[in-house]
């Protein structure tokens, strides 16, 4: 692929660098070459403005191309690219497989797409002080994107029913990553969020993984993979691995390809798994109940499972179903006052009888699915003193959370205020911690004081955020003036955006004045601007719509606001809107376009568009619109439910 690009440019493509030669009228021309075959909807070119920072993996070329203004930004962010290759390749078996790697950022992206050995990504790049909120872009935006070049582009789906193969694995990498660099906790707490992605999305509508137009390839497809690999072991699956990679180099492949990868690695015959994990929808659902016999010296578990299927056809007549029974092994672990004892039952039936033997004394916790090797909803009664004894030592973070959340709904137990408490200030993981906590907002304020306070200087800033939150909420004699100093000093942005929050609910007098100048304080992602917009927002505050427009041009969120308070009924917010469907900056134009189309409910929208769109100043601003009300009106009743 070849470029003339005037002399301040560059061009970015796919493949090696062949050649930069310069012409007489000022500007060059790059030649890049592809040598490798790669699908041709991963083909790219880039021609911008940008500087190029360079770096290197095991000889191979590691380039981050930026703007001149973030270049200074650009080596702390991407830095850990080389480490992500060689895990991922040491991981796979399978050496990066290009002539180099570059990650190229652009303005008006819509987050990353995998251009095969030229990563494209949008221009969010974070300030030295964004990385105590963990940013995004690094945690999750870079390792996803690098994963495609091996899923994806050096193996690529046949076609869009077998999508997953490409963004399930590379959703599945980062936590990989994590777990390599940081540990089980950051694996868990990285699956935790893809856990939360995926039950509302299968809310939304059940499909199959390996489906056309499935709905849930990402976090389905990272949580059955993570799934498999705790079924078969490390060893073999990342065997497996490898071998799906080496059939299928520099090709394509589909679902049963993954499958008889895994067969020929492990001798493993997975028809069961993929037909109810990819190829039928849904999830288990378990109720669970424990009893111990003193006589016996057993538990028995009595496991039901509840799924429904209750999927319905849709206009061509096709229906996908859930399994009534979901086939899996499950380990159960009982605590004692001696010990603990671990059995592996396997589940193949709606109903079984699970007896754990050799629990001579009470049991202190009963453990289902120790380890949470099965993607699942639970439901399992249980006393709050072994819900105290899991949360005080299981390692697993998905398990902690389920125990926290049925200690949550005991707010009159003070057993269960006290093991949330004890939690929130002294468990290994600020996740859990922060879990716990939100957990006692059900509680009398004298039972999560101690949380709160403690809280304040966690070295966490996720949990300084929610501590700073719950004062504002709880109050006392220094609450104000530890929020006011959290705002001016804590070095995270999502703290400070937080202690605005607090400072606002305790402050009422000085309210628009705070809203105001949260609106105009810079942070990354607009942490903090948002807070202020959501404060106008949850109190329907039509007096501060005028300083909401005044920041229409930084960022989208500004229009949503201004779309919520018009449904809250503000006429005043509606007609702004309208206004600015015409205004002279194409990328608030766009952005008033959205909240339009997302952030306000079907009736009131198409009402206020063809009032509007005669008298629309622009051509292209009225067809913009005409197809904005086009969507609208063809949009179907689910999509407003």
């Amino acid at each position: 692929l070849t470029a003339t690009v005037p002399h301040e440019f560059t061009a970015v493509s796919n493949g090696r660098l062949a050649g930069d030669q310069k012409n007489p009228n000022g500007s060059h021309t790059l030649t890049w070459s592809q040598d490798t075959p790669s699908a041709t909807y991963l083909v790219s070119l880039i021609v911008a403005p940008l500087v190029k920072i360079h770096d290197v993996w095991r000889g191979i070329p590691v380039d981050y191309y930026v703007y001149p203004q973030d270049s200074a930004l650009a080596r702390p962010l991407f830095r850990v690219t080389p480490d992500m290759i060689e895990v991922y390749s040491k991981l796979t078996g399978v050496k990066y497989p290009w002539a180099k790697y570059a990650q190229t950022t652009v303005a008006d992206f819509f987050g990353g797409m995998e251009n095969v050995s030229a990563t494209t990504l949008v221009d969010w790049l974070p300030d030295a002080k964004a990385y105590a909120d963990r940013p995004w872009y690094q945690y999750i935006l870079i390792p996803h994107e690098l994963a495609h070049q091996w899923f994806g582009d050096y193996v690529t789906t046949a076609n869009w029913a077998n999508m997953w193969l490409n963004e399930g694995f590379a959703e599945f990498m980062p936590g990989q990553y994590w777990n390599q660099k940081l540990g089980r906790h950051a694996e868990d707490d990285y699956y935790l969020d893809e856990y939360r992605q995926f039950m509302q999305t299968d809310r939304r509508r059940r499909m199959p993984l390996a489906s056309l137009g499935s709905n849930n390839i990402y976090p389905k497809g990272a949580l059955v993979l993570r799934m498999l690999e705790r079924y078969l072991g490390r060893e073999r699956f990342w065997a497996a691995v490898k071998r799906y990679l080496e059939n299928h180099a520099l090709g394509a492949a589909v679902t049963d390809d993954f499958r008889q990868a895994v067969l020929e690695a492990t001798g493993q015959n997975l028809d069961w798994f993929m037909d109810q994990w990819f190829y039928q929808a849904g999830y288990p659902e378990f109720e669970v109940e424990a009893s111990w016999d003193s006589v016996s010296s057993t538990v028995t578990l009595q496991v039901k499972q509840t799924q429904v299927d209750s999927s319905k056809a849709d206009s061509t007549g096709l229906r996908y179903t859930t399994p009534a029974v979901f086939r899996m092994p499950v380990t159960v672990r009982v605590g004692t006052a001696g010990g603990e004892v671990t059995q592996r039952f396997d589940l193949d039936a709606r109903e079984q009888t699970l007896t754990v033997k050799s629990i001579a004394t009470p049991p202190t916790m009963v453990v289902f699915d120790d380890g949470n090797a099965i993607l699942k909803r639970l439901t399992f009664q249980q006393p709050t003193a072994w819900l105290a004894t899991q949360l005080e030592r299981d390692p697993d973070l998905w398990n902690r959370q389920w125990v926290i959340e049925q200690l949550a709904a005991r707010s009159t137990d003070s057993a269960a205020g006290a093991a949330l408490a004890k939690a929130a200030t002294t468990a290994d993981y600020d996740l859990t911690r922060v879990q716990a906590l939100k957990a006692m907002a059900g509680f009398p304020a004298a039972v999560a004081v101690g949380a709160i306070h403690s809280a304040l200087t966690d070295t966490s800033a996720r949990v300084r955020a929610l501590g700073f939150e719950a004062l504002g909420v709880v109050g006392g004699k220094d609450a104000l003036s530890v929020v006011r100093d959290a705002f001016e000093k804590d070095p995270s942005y999502q703290a400070r955006a937080a202690a605005l929050t607090a400072q606002i609910h305790l402050q009422p007098s000085e309210r628009g004045e705070l809203i105001a100048r949260g609106l105009h304080t810079p942070s990354y992602q607009d942490a903090i601007q948002n807070a202020a917009l959501g404060a106008i927002v949850q109190d329907s505050d039509t007096s501060m719509i005028g300083e909401v427009e005044s920041v229409l041009g930084d960022q989208g969120d500004p229009a949503f606001a201004l779309a919520a308070l018009a449904g809250h009924g503000s006429l005043r917010a509606l007609d702004m809107l309208v206004r600015h469907l015409d205004d002279a900056r194409p990328t608030v134009r766009q952005r008033v376009q959205q909240a339009f189309e997302f952030g306000m409910d079907k009736k009131r929208a198409v009402e206020a568009l063809k009032q509007a769109e005669p008298g629309l100043s622009g051509e292209r601003t009225r067809k913009e619109v005409a197809k904005l009300i086009e969507r609208l009106e063809s949009r179907p009743p689910s999509r407003e439910q």
